[in-house]
Order: C-alpha cells, then sequence, then structure tokens
C-alpha cells in the first residue's frame, strides 16, 4: 500500500530488547571479504559452476569460513551463496553440499571426510600432484597402469603393467624434451635414451650447488625406477606386490620431476618478498599471455605476481 506516493518501510524486527537488522544483500557481503585469496576463489568458482551446468547456477557470493587438517590433509570449508541457494564447499577433494540438506558446518565436514576415507583408494589410482596437466600424456599413462594392477591375475598381466609403466616415463622424457637446452658440446641423445634426458632435465630444473641433493635425487631416482620397470616387464615370476611397488616408483618420479620443473619455469623464488613467508606457491594459468603462464601467490597475506621469466 502507498501514501501519499511513498513506500511504507519495512519495521525492523525486534525481539526483547534486541533489535534485528535485515540480512545484507549479497553486493554488501561481497564488500566485506578481507584478505581473499582471488586465484582460490576462482577455482572454487569454476568448480561450482562445473558441477551445476544443467541447473546453470551462478555464484553470487562466497568466503572462507573454516580451514582444518586432518590425517595430513588440509580441507577448506566454503560458504557459496548462488543463485539457486547457499552451499557448502570442502576441499581435498573437493565436493559440495547443500546448507538445505546439511545446515550443521561441523557435521558436513565429518560427513565429508568419511566420504573421503572411501575415495582414497580410488585417488591411488589417479594423478594427484599440482599441476599434472602439463605432461597429460605421462599421467594418462601412468593412470592406465594403476588402473591394470586391479585387473591383473597371473604373472604376465604384472609384466604388462611394468610395460606401460615403461611407455609412462618414455611419455615424461619426450615431453620434458621440449623444454630442455642442450648445453653447448653435448650430443643430443637418442629420445628414447630415457637416463639421459632426465639427467639433463634435472641440471636445468635443479642447477646450482643450493639444489645438490635435490639434482642427484632427480637423477637417482630415474635411474632406479627406469631399471625396475624393466625388470618387472621381464621377470617370469612377477606378482601383485612388484606391480604396486613399480608403480608406486614411477608416481613418485613423476611427481619430484614435475615440482621440481614447476618451481624453475615459474621462477618461484622460494619465500614471499612482501611478508618472507615461505607460503608461496606457482599457479599454472593458461590463459595469461606469456610463457611460460604461471602466477605466483604468497597463501600467508595473499601477495600474488605473474612470475618474472
Amino acid at each position: 500500500m502507498k501514501s501519499n506516493g511513498r513506500q511504507r518501510k519495512k519495521k525492523p524486527r525486534v525481539k526483547g530488547d534486541c533489535l534485528i537488522p535485515d540480512r545484507a544483500p549479497v553486493e554488501a557481503l561481497r564488500q566485506s571479504v578481507l584478505g581473499a585469496s582471488p586465484l582460490e576463489e576462482k577455482e572454487i568458482i569454476e568448480y561450482f559452476e562445473g558441477q551445476s551446468q544443467r541447473d546453470k547456477a551462478k555464484v553470487q557470493h562466497l568466503e572462507l569460513v573454516k580451514t582444518e587438517t586432518v590425517w595430513g590433509r588440509t580441507h577448506k570449508v566454503w560458504d557459496v551463496h548462488a543463485t539457486d541457494g547457499r552451499w557448502w564447499v570442502i576441499t581435498e577433494p573437493t565436493n559440495l553440499y547443500a546448507q538445505a540438506l546439511f545446515p550443521s558446518l561441523d557435521y558436513t565436514l565429518s560427513f565429508h571426510i568419511g566420504i573421503m576415507a572411501q575415495v582414497m583408494a580410488r585417488e591411488a589410482r589417479q594423478a594427484s600432484v599440482k599441476n599434472a596437466e602439463l605432461f597429460t600424456s605421462a599421467w594418462r599413462r601412468w593412470e592406465q597402469a594403476a588402473e591394470a594392477i586391479d585387473l591383473a591375475k597371473e604373472a604376465e598381466d604384472f609384466q604388462a603393467v611394468g610395460m606401460k609403466c615403461r611407455e609412462c616415463l618414455l611419455a615424461f622424457a619426450r615431453e620434458a624434451q621440449k623444454s630442455i637446452t642442450v648445453p653447448d658440446k653435448t650430443q643430443a641423445s637418442k629420445r628414447a635414451d630415457f637416463i639421459h634426458w632426465m639427467e639433463l632435465l634435472a641440471d636445468q630444473v635443479a642447477g646450482g650447488s643450493h639444489l645438490k641433493e635435490i639434482r642427484k635425487h632427480l637423477k637417482d631416482g630415474a635411474t632406479g625406477t627406469w631399471q625396475l620397470a624393466n625388470w618387472l616387464t621381464h621377470t617370469s615370476n612377477a606378482n601383485r606386490p612388484n606391480a604396486e611397488m613399480v608403480v608406486a616408483a614411477t608416481k613418485n618420479l613423476l611427481e619430484a620431476n614435475v615440482m621440481a620443473f614447476v618451481s624453475f619455469e615459474s621462477k618461484n623464488p622460494g619465500r614471499c618478498p612482501k611478508c618472507s613467508s615461505y607460503q608461496l606457491e606457482s599457479f599454472f594459468v593458461p590463459e595469461l599471455e606469456r610463457d611460460p603462464p604461471y602466477m605466483l601467490v604468497c597463501m600467508a597475506c595473499h601477495w600474488e605476481e605473474p612470475a618474472k621469466t
């Protein structure tokens, strides 16, 4: 009803001696969030909207409300306001829950951790390292080797797992060759000379006296893993524990090399230039119009800057 051409204002709610303010609009909530990490928010928004493609729900507001570490995994709980309601989005592994069905944050986190325990076995067969998309061919072959163990029954089946691990290592070497600068007066190796190419990669991504032990670890790991995969391929007494060990060694080698490669490519200084924190992470952002396409972000003070070339 209008009076004198003006809308009647809604009276605020009163409970006892307390004045209960109306709910703040989403736009005001967005302006009140301090210290948010844009890249972390971007990942959560992309995940939520990717999961909501059928309903085409869009994120209006989100904020990090809780961080808790359980069994060595850090879980972050996000309160997401979307066009279809409010949701909890919990990470490691990431999943979403409607707050209409899960109103309690602590209960939802406990429920999520229970589900996480169930999917850990499946995760063990999947590439888990951050920025694994840099070497997709190698990781795809590793996942095929890991999945083959579940179907293997006889010695020749486990030998085939060794062959898949060999193919995975060669695929990684082929992809890494694109980024290796062969030193002057050094003869380039044959494409299938895995150990020599991995030595060249280690010299490049872990150069300098301060990375001597890292460089040695990468080289020794490459030699040992390659020999182990070859042994499994040719041993007539191959069994399940043998295959599990080779698959695990292959994954560890890939993860170590990917981490060293990302640190080298992103020119990560190791410490934040603003607050000196060691919580400095490199994000692979393909849409950056630069080579290499990395963004450095401090998870302590939220300083960020494109990596210097």
